[in-house]
C-alpha cells in the first residue's frame, strides 16, 4: 500500500513537473511577446480586470471554456509533506477545447496560483480524489480535480490561470475567487 501511494505521489509529480517545463518555455515567450506589442488589448470575456465567481465562465472565444465547479475542503492528509497545512481544499474545475491546438499539445490548463485568505501561495497537495488535468484535443471536455495545501483556513481563495493563445503571441490570464465548502 505504501508503494502504491508512493509510486501515485512520484508519477502526479512527473506529470506536474513535465507541464511546467512547458510553462517555462511559454514564458520565455511570453516576455518576448509582451516586449513586442505592449498595446495588445483583449476584447472579448476574458478582460483581466475581471474576476470569476464559482460556476462563471471564462471564454477565449474559439480557444477554450474553463469554470470552476466546486472548492471543497478534505481531511486527507499525507504523512510524506512536512510542511504545516492548516487546510486542504481540492479544486474542481472543467475546461473544453474549443479550438486550441499549437504545434507543442493540445490545450492542458492548470491553475497557475492558488492564494490562500492570508495572501500566501498554496502549494500542489497529493489527494486521494485528485483527477489531474490532461492534454486535451478539439472538441473535447477535461473535468480536473488537484489538491492544495493552505497555510491558513480561508473561507475563500484566489485562482489564476494563465495560457498562451494558440499562436503564441498572446498570454490569457483569468483570476477566480470563489468559497471554500466545508
Amino acid at each position: 500500500m505504501k508503494s502504491k501511494l508512493l509510486f501515485t505521489v512520484l508519477l502526479s509529480a512527473s506529470v506536474i513537473l513535465s507541464g511546467c517545463s512547458l510553462f517555462k518555455r511559454d514564458l520565455i515567450r511570453q516576455s518576448k511577446s509582451t516586449a513586442e506589442n505592449k498595446t495588445t488589448t483583449t476584447k472579448n470575456e476574458n478582460s483581466s480586470d475581471k474576476v470569476y465567481g464559482l460556476n462563471e465562465e471564462w471564454i477565449v472565444d474559439g480557444q477554450w471554456r474553463l469554470k470552476i465547479t466546486e472548492v471543497k475542503t478534505t481531511q486527507d492528509r499525507s504523512k510524506h509533506i512536512k510542511d504545516k497545512i492548516a487546510q486542504v481544499v481540492i479544486i474542481k474545475y472543467t475546461y473544453e477545447n474549443l479550438g486550441f491546438k499549437n504545434e507543442y499539445q493540445d490545450l492542458f490548463l492548470a491553475p497557475r496560483t492558488v492564494i490562500d485568505g492570508a495572501e500566501n501561495e498554496a502549494r500542489i497537495y497529493p489527494v486521494n480524489s485528485s483527477k489531474y488535468p490532461e492534454s486535451t484535443p478539439i472538441g473535447a471536455i477535461s473535468e480536473s480535480a488537484m489538491g492544495y495545501g493552505l497555510s491558513v483556513e480561508s473561507d475563500k481563495i484566489k485562482i489564476s490561470f494563465t495560457q498562451f493563445d494558440k499562436d503564441g503571441k498572446k498570454m490569457e490570464n483569468a483570476t477566480f475567487e470563489v468559497p471554500v465548502t466545508k
